[in-house]
Protein backbone atom coordinates (compact mmCIF):
# COMPACT_ATOMS: atom_id res chain seq x y z
CA UNK A 1 0.00 0.00 0.00
CA UNK A 2 3.01 2.30 0.06
CA UNK A 3 3.73 2.57 -3.20
CA UNK A 4 0.01 4.10 -3.68
CA UNK A 5 1.19 7.28 -1.35
CA UNK A 6 1.68 10.36 -3.44
CA UNK A 7 5.10 11.04 -4.65
CA UNK A 8 6.69 14.35 -2.40
CA UNK A 9 6.58 17.71 -4.75
CA UNK A 10 10.84 17.90 -4.08
CA UNK A 11 11.27 14.40 -5.29
CA UNK A 12 9.29 15.18 -8.40
CA UNK A 13 10.78 18.25 -9.19
CA UNK A 14 14.51 16.79 -8.65
CA UNK A 15 13.31 13.41 -11.23
CA UNK A 16 11.74 15.48 -13.74
CA UNK A 17 13.88 19.07 -13.48
CA UNK A 18 14.81 18.72 -16.95
CA UNK A 19 11.35 17.89 -18.49
CA UNK A 20 9.97 21.03 -16.86
CA UNK A 21 12.68 23.37 -17.95
CA UNK A 22 12.59 22.16 -21.18
CA UNK A 23 8.78 22.69 -21.18
CA UNK A 24 9.14 25.80 -19.36
CA UNK A 25 11.65 26.86 -21.70
CA UNK A 26 9.55 25.97 -25.16
CA UNK A 27 6.55 27.97 -23.18
CA UNK A 28 8.24 31.37 -22.86
CA UNK A 29 10.29 31.30 -26.09
CA UNK A 30 6.55 30.68 -27.71
CA UNK A 31 5.12 33.79 -25.82
CA UNK A 32 7.85 35.89 -26.58
CA UNK A 33 7.96 34.78 -30.76
CA UNK A 34 3.84 35.76 -30.49
CA UNK A 35 4.32 39.33 -28.70
CA UNK A 36 7.75 40.54 -29.79
CA UNK A 37 8.94 39.85 -33.44
CA UNK A 38 12.61 41.11 -32.69
CA UNK A 39 13.13 38.23 -30.28
CA UNK A 40 13.61 35.73 -33.22
CA UNK A 41 16.55 38.03 -33.90
CA UNK A 42 18.15 37.57 -30.47
CA UNK A 43 17.76 34.14 -30.12
CA UNK A 44 19.34 33.82 -33.53
CA UNK A 45 21.94 35.42 -32.16
CA UNK A 46 22.54 33.74 -29.06
CA UNK A 47 22.37 30.41 -31.82
CA UNK A 48 25.80 31.84 -33.24
CA UNK A 49 27.35 32.52 -30.43
CA UNK A 50 26.71 29.07 -29.13
CA UNK A 51 28.15 28.03 -32.22
CA UNK A 52 30.80 30.12 -32.47
CA UNK A 53 31.79 29.45 -28.66
CA UNK A 54 31.57 25.85 -29.71
CA UNK A 55 33.88 26.48 -32.47
CA UNK A 56 32.27 24.38 -34.96
CA UNK A 57 34.31 24.49 -38.34
CA UNK A 58 31.26 23.65 -40.95
CA UNK A 59 30.03 26.32 -38.93
CA UNK A 60 32.34 29.23 -38.77
CA UNK A 61 33.24 27.92 -42.62
CA UNK A 62 29.73 28.76 -43.49
CA UNK A 63 30.06 32.15 -41.91
CA UNK A 64 33.07 33.10 -44.08
CA UNK A 65 31.24 31.63 -47.21
CA UNK A 66 28.37 33.76 -46.61
CA UNK A 67 30.85 36.69 -46.31
CA UNK A 68 30.16 38.93 -49.47
CA UNK A 69 26.35 38.48 -48.44
CA UNK A 70 24.67 42.04 -47.51
CA UNK A 71 21.31 41.94 -45.09
CA UNK A 72 20.64 45.36 -44.10
CA UNK A 73 18.18 46.60 -41.77
CA UNK A 74 15.81 50.18 -41.79
CA UNK A 75 17.17 51.53 -38.77
CA UNK A 76 19.62 53.98 -37.10
CA UNK A 77 21.98 51.39 -35.18
CA UNK A 78 25.56 51.72 -35.51
CA UNK A 79 25.71 48.76 -37.30
CA UNK A 80 22.40 48.17 -39.28
CA UNK A 81 24.03 44.97 -41.24
CA UNK A 82 22.95 41.79 -40.20
CA UNK A 83 25.72 39.93 -41.28
CA UNK A 84 28.25 42.25 -40.06
CA UNK A 85 26.66 41.53 -36.69
CA UNK A 86 26.50 38.40 -36.70
CA UNK A 87 30.49 37.94 -37.44
CA UNK A 88 30.91 39.96 -34.22
CA UNK A 89 28.83 37.64 -32.52
CA UNK A 90 31.04 34.50 -34.08
CA UNK A 91 34.24 36.34 -33.28
CA UNK A 92 33.09 37.09 -29.56
CA UNK A 93 31.75 33.97 -28.92
CA UNK A 94 34.77 32.41 -30.36
CA UNK A 95 37.30 33.80 -28.27
CA UNK A 96 34.92 33.02 -25.50
CA UNK A 97 35.33 29.46 -25.94
CA UNK A 98 38.38 29.84 -26.14
CA UNK A 99 39.10 31.76 -22.90
CA UNK A 100 36.59 28.42 -21.36
CA UNK A 101 39.15 25.75 -22.66
CA UNK A 102 42.24 27.65 -22.10
CA UNK A 103 44.43 30.79 -21.55
CA UNK A 104 44.87 32.61 -25.06
CA UNK A 105 48.43 33.77 -26.07
CA UNK A 106 47.72 37.65 -26.53
CA UNK A 107 51.59 38.18 -27.37
CA UNK A 108 50.91 35.86 -30.33
CA UNK A 109 47.94 37.45 -31.78
CA UNK A 110 49.99 41.06 -31.27
CA UNK A 111 53.37 40.06 -32.59
CA UNK A 112 52.86 40.13 -36.73
CA UNK A 113 54.06 43.34 -38.49
CA UNK A 114 49.84 43.30 -39.72
CA UNK A 115 48.78 43.30 -36.16
CA UNK A 116 50.62 46.20 -34.82
CA UNK A 117 50.09 48.27 -37.78
CA UNK A 118 46.13 47.57 -38.26
CA UNK A 119 46.02 48.45 -34.37
CA UNK A 120 48.13 51.74 -35.07
CA UNK A 121 45.33 52.25 -38.07
CA UNK A 122 42.64 51.88 -35.39
CA UNK A 123 43.72 54.11 -33.12
CA UNK A 124 44.48 56.87 -35.72
CA UNK A 125 40.86 56.38 -36.64
CA UNK A 126 39.84 56.52 -33.25
CA UNK A 127 41.84 59.56 -32.45
CA UNK A 128 40.62 61.51 -35.53
CA UNK A 129 37.49 61.22 -34.10
CA UNK A 130 37.97 62.16 -30.67
CA UNK A 131 40.55 65.44 -31.90
CA UNK A 132 39.45 65.55 -35.26
CA UNK A 133 37.59 69.21 -35.98
CA UNK A 134 34.27 68.05 -37.03
CA UNK A 135 34.09 65.20 -33.67
CA UNK A 136 31.84 62.79 -33.00
CA UNK A 137 28.94 61.57 -35.60
CA UNK A 138 26.40 59.09 -36.48
CA UNK A 139 28.25 58.31 -39.85
CA UNK A 140 32.24 58.30 -37.78
CA UNK A 141 30.51 56.17 -35.51
CA UNK A 142 29.31 54.10 -37.57
CA UNK A 143 32.42 53.50 -39.41
CA UNK A 144 34.61 53.26 -35.87
CA UNK A 145 32.41 50.10 -35.49
CA UNK A 146 32.58 48.35 -39.25
CA UNK A 147 36.43 49.31 -38.80
CA UNK A 148 36.42 47.39 -35.44
CA UNK A 149 34.33 44.63 -36.48
CA UNK A 150 37.02 43.96 -39.04
CA UNK A 151 39.98 44.03 -36.58
CA UNK A 152 38.34 41.76 -34.47
CA UNK A 153 37.58 39.33 -37.71
CA UNK A 154 41.32 39.50 -38.11
CA UNK A 155 42.29 38.68 -34.99
CA UNK A 156 39.68 35.64 -34.94
CA UNK A 157 41.50 34.09 -37.87
CA UNK A 158 44.72 34.58 -36.86
CA UNK A 159 43.36 32.03 -34.02
CA UNK A 160 41.48 29.84 -35.58
CA UNK A 161 43.82 28.93 -38.27
CA UNK A 162 46.18 26.81 -36.28
CA UNK A 163 46.86 24.18 -39.16
CA UNK A 164 47.62 24.45 -42.64
CA UNK A 165 44.46 22.49 -43.79
CA UNK A 166 42.25 24.89 -41.75
CA UNK A 167 44.31 27.24 -43.85
CA UNK A 168 43.55 25.14 -47.43
CA UNK A 169 39.70 24.73 -46.10
CA UNK A 170 39.34 28.49 -45.84
CA UNK A 171 40.79 29.10 -48.94
CA UNK A 172 38.59 26.49 -50.75
CA UNK A 173 35.70 28.54 -49.21
CA UNK A 174 36.61 31.87 -49.96
CA UNK A 175 37.13 30.70 -53.84
CA UNK A 176 33.98 29.23 -53.62
CA UNK A 177 32.54 32.46 -52.60
CA UNK A 178 34.08 34.25 -55.21
CA UNK A 179 32.62 32.16 -57.98
CA UNK A 180 29.00 32.27 -56.37
CA UNK A 181 29.30 36.35 -56.10
CA UNK A 182 30.67 36.36 -59.59
CA UNK A 183 27.80 34.20 -60.84
CA UNK A 184 24.82 36.10 -59.54
CA UNK A 185 26.94 39.38 -60.90
CA UNK A 186 26.18 37.71 -64.49
CA UNK A 187 22.73 37.05 -63.64
CA UNK A 188 21.71 40.07 -62.78
CA UNK A 189 23.31 41.19 -66.33
CA UNK A 190 21.08 38.80 -67.81
CA UNK A 191 17.93 39.85 -66.15
CA UNK A 192 18.23 43.33 -66.41
CA UNK A 193 17.91 44.73 -62.60
CA UNK A 194 19.45 44.01 -59.45
CA UNK A 195 16.77 40.56 -59.32
CA UNK A 196 14.23 40.49 -55.97
CA UNK A 197 16.55 38.59 -54.08
CA UNK A 198 18.76 41.30 -54.10
CA UNK A 199 15.78 43.90 -53.37
CA UNK A 200 14.84 41.79 -50.42
CA UNK A 201 18.11 41.95 -48.53
CA UNK A 202 18.52 45.74 -49.74
CA UNK A 203 15.62 47.58 -48.81
CA UNK A 204 15.24 50.40 -51.69
CA UNK A 205 16.01 53.49 -50.37
CA UNK A 206 16.10 57.12 -51.54
CA UNK A 207 19.57 56.68 -51.90
CA UNK A 208 19.34 53.51 -54.06
CA UNK A 209 20.74 54.29 -57.74
CA UNK A 210 18.75 53.71 -60.73
CA UNK A 211 19.71 50.42 -62.64
CA UNK A 212 22.44 51.18 -65.25
CA UNK A 213 23.54 47.75 -66.15
CA UNK A 214 26.36 47.60 -63.85
CA UNK A 215 25.92 44.32 -61.30
CA UNK A 216 26.12 44.71 -57.71
CA UNK A 217 25.82 40.91 -56.86
CA UNK A 218 25.42 40.72 -53.33
CA UNK A 219 27.44 44.02 -52.43
CA UNK A 220 26.11 47.60 -52.05
CA UNK A 221 27.74 49.20 -55.27
CA UNK A 222 29.37 48.08 -58.56
CA UNK A 223 32.94 49.60 -57.73
CA UNK A 224 32.35 47.99 -54.49
CA UNK A 225 32.25 43.95 -55.93
CA UNK A 226 34.94 44.96 -57.91
CA UNK A 227 37.23 45.80 -55.19
CA UNK A 228 35.56 42.45 -53.52
CA UNK A 229 36.45 40.50 -56.36
CA UNK A 230 40.06 42.20 -56.92
CA UNK A 231 40.63 40.57 -53.02
CA UNK A 232 40.31 36.87 -54.65
CA UNK A 233 40.77 36.92 -57.90
CA UNK A 234 45.15 37.45 -57.27
CA UNK A 235 44.55 34.32 -55.00
CA UNK A 236 42.95 32.34 -58.16
CA UNK A 237 45.48 33.61 -61.05
CA UNK A 238 48.20 32.15 -58.62
CA UNK A 239 45.84 28.87 -58.37
CA UNK A 240 46.31 28.68 -61.83
CA UNK A 241 49.90 28.88 -61.77
CA UNK A 242 51.02 26.97 -58.89
CA UNK A 243 47.82 24.73 -57.84
CA UNK A 244 47.68 21.06 -58.82
CA UNK A 245 44.54 19.03 -59.81
CA UNK A 246 41.11 20.16 -58.07
CA UNK A 247 43.16 23.43 -56.55
CA UNK A 248 44.25 24.49 -60.25
CA UNK A 249 41.01 23.47 -61.85
CA UNK A 250 39.00 25.96 -59.10
CA UNK A 251 40.87 28.62 -59.46
CA UNK A 252 40.40 28.66 -63.15
CA UNK A 253 36.66 28.55 -62.36
CA UNK A 254 37.00 31.22 -59.97
CA UNK A 255 39.24 32.84 -62.33
CA UNK A 256 37.22 32.72 -65.03
CA UNK A 257 33.63 33.54 -63.59
CA UNK A 258 35.14 36.19 -61.69
CA UNK A 259 36.62 37.89 -64.70
CA UNK A 260 33.07 37.92 -66.34
CA UNK A 261 31.79 39.42 -62.87
CA UNK A 262 34.54 41.84 -62.88
CA UNK A 263 33.61 43.08 -66.47
CA UNK A 264 29.89 43.18 -65.45
CA UNK A 265 30.90 45.80 -62.83
CA UNK A 266 31.66 48.23 -65.83
CA UNK A 267 34.60 49.58 -63.09
CA UNK A 268 36.95 51.08 -65.12
CA UNK A 269 39.28 51.48 -61.78
CA UNK A 270 38.71 47.53 -61.12
CA UNK A 271 39.59 46.53 -64.17
CA UNK A 272 43.03 48.56 -64.74
CA UNK A 273 43.94 46.89 -61.36
CA UNK A 274 42.86 43.56 -62.21
CA UNK A 275 45.35 43.97 -65.43
CA UNK A 276 48.20 45.03 -63.19
CA UNK A 277 47.51 41.84 -61.21
CA UNK A 278 48.06 40.15 -63.99
CA UNK A 279 51.26 41.40 -65.18
CA UNK A 280 52.57 41.12 -62.28
CA UNK A 281 51.57 37.31 -62.24
CA UNK A 282 53.21 36.66 -65.17
CA UNK A 283 56.45 37.92 -64.10
CA UNK A 284 55.90 36.00 -60.90
CA UNK A 285 54.93 32.89 -62.51
CA UNK A 286 56.86 32.64 -65.88
CA UNK A 287 60.05 32.37 -66.04
CA UNK A 288 61.21 32.76 -70.12
CA UNK A 289 61.11 36.25 -71.51
CA UNK A 290 59.67 34.17 -74.54
CA UNK A 291 56.53 32.96 -73.36
CA UNK A 292 56.12 35.97 -70.71
CA UNK A 293 56.01 38.44 -74.06
CA UNK A 294 53.58 36.31 -75.71
CA UNK A 295 51.49 36.21 -73.02
CA UNK A 296 51.83 40.02 -72.36
CA UNK A 297 50.65 40.58 -76.20
CA UNK A 298 47.23 38.48 -75.60
CA UNK A 299 46.63 40.46 -72.43
CA UNK A 300 46.66 43.77 -74.54
CA UNK A 301 44.55 42.04 -76.79
CA UNK A 302 42.73 41.07 -74.61
CA UNK A 303 42.61 44.83 -73.19
CA UNK A 304 42.04 46.37 -76.71
CA UNK A 305 38.76 43.43 -77.42
CA UNK A 306 37.15 44.26 -73.91
CA UNK A 307 37.56 48.40 -74.81
CA UNK A 308 35.75 47.53 -78.37
CA UNK A 309 32.97 45.59 -76.60
CA UNK A 310 32.27 48.06 -74.16
CA UNK A 311 32.05 50.73 -76.64
CA UNK A 312 29.20 49.22 -78.58
CA UNK A 313 27.49 47.86 -75.27
CA UNK A 314 27.47 50.59 -73.24
CA UNK A 315 29.15 53.82 -74.96
CA UNK A 316 27.33 55.99 -72.44
CA UNK A 317 29.68 54.37 -69.62
CA UNK A 318 33.00 55.27 -71.51
CA UNK A 319 31.63 58.94 -72.33
CA UNK A 320 31.66 59.18 -68.79
CA UNK A 321 35.43 59.59 -68.53
CA UNK A 322 35.12 63.05 -69.56
CA UNK A 323 31.90 63.95 -68.72
CA UNK A 324 30.05 65.24 -65.21
CA UNK A 325 31.32 62.34 -63.66
CA UNK A 326 34.76 62.83 -64.09
CA UNK A 327 33.75 66.95 -63.47
CA UNK A 328 32.08 65.88 -59.76
CA UNK A 329 35.09 63.44 -58.71
CA UNK A 330 37.66 66.50 -59.45
CA UNK A 331 35.20 68.78 -57.62
CA UNK A 332 35.22 66.32 -54.45
CA UNK A 333 38.86 65.69 -54.69
CA UNK A 334 39.18 69.56 -54.13
CA UNK A 335 37.29 69.33 -50.98
CA UNK A 336 39.15 66.70 -49.58
CA UNK A 337 42.42 68.12 -50.09
CA UNK A 338 40.65 71.74 -48.26
CA UNK A 339 39.47 69.49 -45.24
CA UNK A 340 42.53 67.66 -45.17
CA UNK A 341 44.49 71.41 -45.28
CA UNK A 342 42.54 72.56 -42.17
CA UNK A 343 42.76 69.75 -39.69
CA UNK A 344 46.16 68.10 -41.21
CA UNK A 345 46.85 65.89 -38.10
CA UNK A 346 43.47 63.92 -37.06
CA UNK A 347 41.13 65.31 -39.73
CA UNK A 348 37.88 65.57 -39.20
CA UNK A 349 37.78 61.99 -38.58
CA UNK A 350 36.64 58.96 -39.72
CA UNK A 351 33.14 58.73 -41.62
CA UNK A 352 32.65 62.92 -41.73
CA UNK A 353 33.33 63.38 -44.91
CA UNK A 354 29.94 62.63 -46.46
CA UNK A 355 28.32 64.79 -44.25
CA UNK A 356 30.86 67.87 -44.71
CA UNK A 357 31.34 68.34 -47.99
CA UNK A 358 28.25 69.60 -48.80
CA UNK A 359 29.21 73.06 -47.31
CA UNK A 360 32.07 73.67 -49.52
CA UNK A 361 30.30 72.83 -52.82
CA UNK A 362 29.44 76.09 -55.35
CA UNK A 363 27.83 73.51 -58.00
CA UNK A 364 24.45 72.37 -57.29
CA UNK A 365 24.17 69.48 -59.41
CA UNK A 366 26.15 67.50 -56.60
CA UNK A 367 23.95 66.07 -54.52
CA UNK A 368 25.20 66.59 -50.45
CA UNK A 369 25.35 64.05 -47.88
CA UNK A 370 25.35 61.29 -50.12
CA UNK A 371 28.75 60.76 -52.20
CA UNK A 372 32.70 59.86 -50.96
CA UNK A 373 35.83 61.64 -52.07
CA UNK A 374 36.07 58.54 -54.75
CA UNK A 375 40.17 58.33 -53.57
CA UNK A 376 41.58 56.50 -51.16
CA UNK A 377 44.36 58.06 -50.24
CA UNK A 378 42.16 62.33 -50.34
CA UNK A 379 39.54 59.88 -48.07
CA UNK A 380 42.08 58.73 -45.66
CA UNK A 381 44.12 62.33 -45.42
CA UNK A 382 40.54 64.51 -45.48
CA UNK A 383 39.12 61.65 -42.44
CA UNK A 384 42.08 60.76 -40.38
CA UNK A 385 45.17 62.75 -41.42
CA UNK A 386 48.23 62.58 -41.59
CA UNK A 387 48.28 60.16 -38.54
CA UNK A 388 46.37 57.86 -40.31
CA UNK A 389 47.75 58.10 -43.77
CA UNK A 390 51.13 56.78 -42.34
CA UNK A 391 49.40 53.84 -40.38
CA UNK A 392 47.49 52.65 -43.25
CA UNK A 393 50.60 53.24 -45.62
CA UNK A 394 52.64 51.21 -43.09
CA UNK A 395 50.10 48.13 -43.16
CA UNK A 396 50.17 48.30 -47.16
CA UNK A 397 53.90 48.46 -47.17
CA UNK A 398 54.37 45.72 -44.56
CA UNK A 399 51.56 43.81 -45.76
CA UNK A 400 52.97 43.28 -49.15
CA UNK A 401 56.58 43.23 -48.03
CA UNK A 402 55.81 39.91 -45.46
CA UNK A 403 53.52 38.46 -48.82
CA UNK A 404 56.41 38.98 -51.15
CA UNK A 405 58.98 37.42 -48.55
CA UNK A 406 56.71 34.35 -47.66
CA UNK A 407 56.42 33.92 -51.57
CA UNK A 408 60.07 33.72 -52.24
CA UNK A 409 60.98 31.67 -49.43
CA UNK A 410 57.61 29.33 -49.45
CA UNK A 411 58.64 25.82 -50.92
CA UNK A 412 54.93 24.91 -51.81
CA UNK A 413 51.96 25.56 -53.39
CA UNK A 414 49.82 26.58 -50.65
CA UNK A 415 52.30 29.17 -49.34
CA UNK A 416 52.78 30.82 -52.50
CA UNK A 417 49.58 31.12 -53.73
CA UNK A 418 48.26 32.66 -50.41
CA UNK A 419 51.03 34.78 -49.93
CA UNK A 420 50.70 36.24 -53.80
CA UNK A 421 47.13 36.47 -53.33
CA UNK A 422 48.05 39.19 -50.73
CA UNK A 423 50.51 40.58 -52.81
CA UNK A 424 47.82 40.94 -55.81
CA UNK A 425 45.16 42.16 -53.48
CA UNK A 426 46.84 44.93 -51.66
CA UNK A 427 48.49 45.57 -54.87
CA UNK A 428 44.33 46.36 -56.45
CA UNK A 429 43.98 48.72 -53.38
CA UNK A 430 46.95 50.66 -54.18
CA UNK A 431 45.90 51.41 -57.53
CA UNK A 432 42.04 51.08 -57.85
CA UNK A 433 42.19 53.33 -54.81
CA UNK A 434 43.43 56.27 -56.99
CA UNK A 435 40.25 56.26 -58.91
CA UNK A 436 37.99 55.28 -56.30
CA UNK A 437 37.27 54.38 -52.48
CA UNK A 438 37.61 50.76 -51.20
CA UNK A 439 37.89 51.24 -47.60
CA UNK A 440 34.96 51.90 -44.85
CA UNK A 441 32.48 51.57 -47.96
CA UNK A 442 31.65 48.30 -48.18
CA UNK A 443 31.99 45.56 -44.84
CA UNK A 444 32.37 42.78 -46.53
CA UNK A 445 35.36 44.45 -48.00
CA UNK A 446 36.63 45.51 -45.03
CA UNK A 447 36.30 42.28 -43.27
CA UNK A 448 37.59 40.10 -46.26
CA UNK A 449 40.99 42.54 -46.15
CA UNK A 450 41.67 41.61 -42.85
CA UNK A 451 40.81 37.88 -43.87
CA UNK A 452 43.49 38.11 -45.97
CA UNK A 453 45.90 39.45 -43.68
CA UNK A 454 44.81 37.17 -41.25
CA UNK A 455 45.97 34.32 -42.88
CA UNK A 456 48.37 35.52 -44.78
CA UNK A 457 50.22 35.95 -40.53
CA UNK A 458 49.00 32.35 -39.84
CA UNK A 459 50.59 30.78 -42.61
CA UNK A 460 53.61 32.65 -41.59
CA UNK A 461 53.41 31.63 -37.74
CA UNK A 462 52.98 27.87 -39.26
CA UNK A 463 55.88 27.80 -41.59
CA UNK A 464 58.31 29.88 -39.53
CA UNK A 465 57.91 28.34 -36.36
CA UNK A 466 55.53 29.69 -33.12
CA UNK A 467 56.79 33.14 -32.39
CA UNK A 468 56.33 35.79 -35.50
CA UNK A 469 58.86 38.14 -35.82
CA UNK A 470 57.52 41.98 -36.38
CA UNK A 471 59.94 41.75 -39.13
CA UNK A 472 59.24 39.75 -41.42
CA UNK A 473 61.65 36.49 -41.41
CA UNK A 474 64.28 36.33 -44.47
CA UNK A 475 64.99 32.67 -44.79
CA UNK A 476 63.66 29.80 -45.66
CA UNK A 477 60.77 28.32 -44.11
CA UNK A 478 61.37 25.88 -40.67
CA UNK A 479 60.54 22.40 -41.64
CA UNK A 480 57.80 20.47 -39.84
CA UNK A 481 59.39 19.22 -36.41
CA UNK A 482 62.20 21.54 -36.60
Amino acid sequence: MMNSLPIPVSRLLTERKLPLFLGGAASALATLVVTAHWSLAVFGGFAVFALSVAAKESFLLAVLFLLPVEWLLKTDFLIHDVMTAGRVLVAAGFFTGRLCRGPISVRRLIRPACSWWSLLFGAAALLSVALGTEGWSHNSARSLALLASSLLFYFFLLEWADSRDRIRRILMVLLCSAMVTAVFAVVQEIAGGYTSFWLLLNPPTEELADWDRRATSFLNYPNSLAAYLNLLLPLAVACCFRGEGGWKRLGAWTAGFGFLGMVCTQSRGGMVALGCVLVLAIFCFVAAWPRRVVLLGALAGAVWALYLVGASVNPERLSEGVGASSGGRLILWGVAWELFRNSRVFGVGMGNFTGMYGSYLDVSWIRPGFLTVNNLYLEILSEIGIVGFVAFSGLTVSGMRCALRHFRSSTDGLGQCLSFGVLGALSTIVVHGAVDLTLDVSPQFDTLLWVMLGLLAADMALQYGSSIETSCPEGRPVPAGA
